[in-house]
């Protein structure tokens, strides 16, 4: 990413707040505009990328020297105190900093632009081996007090790519669906391995993802981790899993 002059600096005034740039500075200066004032509250190189993500609002790393900043575009309409905060949260006291980038989002909330819901095959919980809607239903009732409200199918096998890796599961927050993939619907893959399975997605339910001390989205954080762990066929499912990961990745395509 390269760093772009800064416009219009020697036109403003000194009396002409800050924030009117933000607010005036067309959508691809807008970043740049931004860069510069997080780059003169820091005495740091600073580069900013502007998003529309709908979950991760501010996020930042070092890259060569430079702080890389990736901000959701309601930033631009930021005023002085949210720049500082945005600063500071790269910072040792991140919580302090964080709470006011937090209300900060949660007044422009209506600027987060969520992504349409996705066209999917409709759910089918009842495979050739496994049914999914009677093993959620177990889950439910004996993990979770029935608490969980979502729908459970077998997702869909996508054809080509390395098969180095496979997803088994995902929970999607927005539908409140959980699809597991069809390379577990196996006689060759015992039950309480699709139940562990079905029951770390249903754990999302309970710990969404959120922003870390870091500015990173963590979506396995310690909680998740923990409660997974207590999961009675955890070990076994576990176990089984790290012996037969090939006949998975073998069934993936």
């Amino acid at each position: 990413m390269r760093q772009l002059p800064l416009p219009f600096t020697r036109e403003t005034k000194k009396s002409e707040p800050r924030v009117a740039l933000l607010l005036e500075a067309p959508s691809g200066e807008a970043g740049v505009v931004l860069a510069a004032r997080l780059s003169s509250l820091l005495r740091e190189p600073v580069e900013v990328e502007l998003t529309d993500n709908a979950w991760t609002m501010v996020s930042y790393r070092r890259v060569q020297g430079h702080l890389c900043f990736r901000l959701h575009h309601m930033f631009t309409r930021a005023h002085e105190t949210v720049l500082r905060a945005l600063a500071g949260f790269t910072g040792r006291n991140r919580r302090a900093h964080g709470r006011v980038i937090d209300e900060y989002v949660r007044e422009h909330k209506s600027l987060i632009r969520h992504a349409p819901p996705r066209i999917e095959a409709p759910l089918s919980p009842r495979g050739r081996v496994h049914d999914l809607a009677d093993i959620y239903g177990e889950l439910n009732a004996h993990q979770f007090r029935n608490q969980i409200r979502a729908c459970i199918g077998w997702g869909r096998r996508s054809p080509g790519g390395r098969r180095r890796s496979i997803k088994m599961g995902v929970y999607f927050h927005d539908q409140k669906v959980i699809r597991i993939h069809p390379a577990l619907d196996d006689e060759r893959v015992p039950r309480h391995f699709v139940e562990m399975v079905v029951f770390h997605e249903m754990l999302h339910q309970i710990f969404p993802p959120r922003i870390d001390d870091e500015g990173r989205r963590c979506v396995h954080g310690p909680e998740f981790r923990a409660a997974e762990r207590r999961f009675p066929g955890y070990d076994r499912a576990r176990a089984w899993e790290k012996a037969h990961l090939h006949l998975l990745l073998k069934n993936r395509g």
